[in-house]
């Protein structure tokens, strides 16, 4: 698509911007004030909206994402929650596992593209999905991953020969010894090196962190699962001076609807400030997963997000903003989701709302409602925040 957006506003270093973005070919292919659109090239007016870089959910486990929270928190360590939610033969883990896996993907996908996350990290099984056209977002391939310590089966063998594969594992998650040990137990089999990339590590010591340091490894910080479960987070203050740290939302099952809403979280906590979790979702885990720099800026992917303004501030606005305000994403330059009030929107085919908010998408977000609904029922689908965001009707 070819594509002219008039009179938007966003950040560059600390400049901030007013002008036109032209899409051409999957790429931001030009920004400047006045660009003249040519024959056959759409125009967009969009004053009072920002446009942001697409974010990068750097952990997510998308088929996981129609389950409400889960458990009888608080608890010492992950393997206790595990087994305190396993149960696959009562409610509603029995209705949601009848559900097409597929379908579970796709309802992961459109949680990531309804907030503005055009890139996810996927920590469970690949599925041939993931790499359709039709899937609502672009799923990170090249990684290597364990579930963990406690619950992988081979370590060593996940791990992986290339250096430069980023290597996912859920570690430190938790607040008792065990959980403290586990960052050490990595180091001893030999499996901290510069792409490894710890999910949650909230029991981190000094010296759990300098060995951190050493090695060139990362984390994701997954502040509101980590609350949920052990009323305890990682220490982001101190951490990010030393590590990159990205932001992920986990699965529903502990953590957020959206993305937007973690950062929300993030925020509260008071360990980041905006610009700091806006970071998170950008430039940092590009930096982790070897993924290009996320930026308006030409010759960039046009992976893009408009939103209006609600607030001054670029990167402040973020915490204003929900996946009902969001008024267009663009991925590879192709608009993908838009506001339907958007006058490009009639090239999308799908309609369907967020909550209450007219959308319209290149999924047809109705017809796998529709299919869960059926497999699931509405009673326990209605348990879930992320199916309630959505026209069930």
């Amino acid at each position: 698509m070819d594509i002219v957006l008039t009179d938007l506003q966003w950040v560059t270093g600390q400049q901030k911007i007013r002008g036109d973005l032209r899409i051409r070919k999957g790429l931001l292919y030009e920004t400047g004030e006045m660009l003249q659109s040519q024959r056959g090239v759409k125009s967009i007016h969009l004053k009072n909206h920002y446009v942001y870089p697409g974010f990068i959910n750097a952990h997510d486990h998308l088929e996981m994402n129609l389950y409400p929270r889960l458990g009888h928190p608080p608890y010492g360590n992950y393997t206790e929650w595990g087994k305190d939610i396993y149960h696959p033969k009562k409610s509603p883990i029995r209705e949601i596992e009848k559900i097409n896996i597929e379908d579970r993907l796709l309802m992961g996908g459109l949680k990531n593209l309804a907030s503005g996350a055009t890139t996810v990290a996927h920590h469970n099984p690949w599925n041939r999905i993931l790499s359709k056209k039709k899937f609502p977002v672009k799923v990170l391939h090249d990684l290597a991953w364990s579930h963990s310590l406690a619950f992988g089966k081979n370590i060593k063998r996940d791990f992986p020969k290339d250096p430069e594969t980023p290597f996912v594992i859920h570690a430190a998650e938790g607040v008792d010894s065990l959980a403290f040990e586990e960052i050490n137990n990595l180091n001893e089999l030999g499996l901290l090196r510069k792409n490894t990339v710890l999910i949650h590590a909230i029991a981190m010591s000094q010296q759990d962190i300098d060995l951190l340091l050493k090695h060139g490894c990362s984390m994701v910080w997954c502040p509101a699962s980590n609350l949920f479960l052990f009323n305890r987070t990682a220490n982001i203050q101190q951490v990010r001076k030393l590590l990159p740290v990205a932001l992920g939302t986990d699965s529903t099952l502990t953590g957020s609807p959206t993305l937007l809403a973690e950062m929300q979280c993030a925020y509260k906590t008071g360990l980041a400030t905006p610009h700091e979790i806006f970071d998170m979702v950008t430039t940092v885990p590009a930096g982790i997963f070897n993924l290009p720099l996320p930026s308006i800026f030409p010759g960039t992917p046009a992976d893009l997000i408009i939103a209006p303004i609600l607030n001054q501030d670029y990167f402040e606005n973020l915490q204003y903003i929900n996946a009902s305000n969001i008024a267009a994403v663009f991925i590879n330059g192709d608009l993908v989701y838009a506001d339907e009030l958007l006058p490009v929107s009639h090239t999308l085919k799908y309609p369907f709302t967020v909550n209450g908010s007219l959308k319209k998408s290149t999924t047809d977000v109705k017809s796998l409602l529709n299919r869960i609904r059926k497999n699931a029922g509405t009673e326990i689908l209605e348990l879930s925040p992320l199916w309630r965001m959505f026209d069930r009707h």
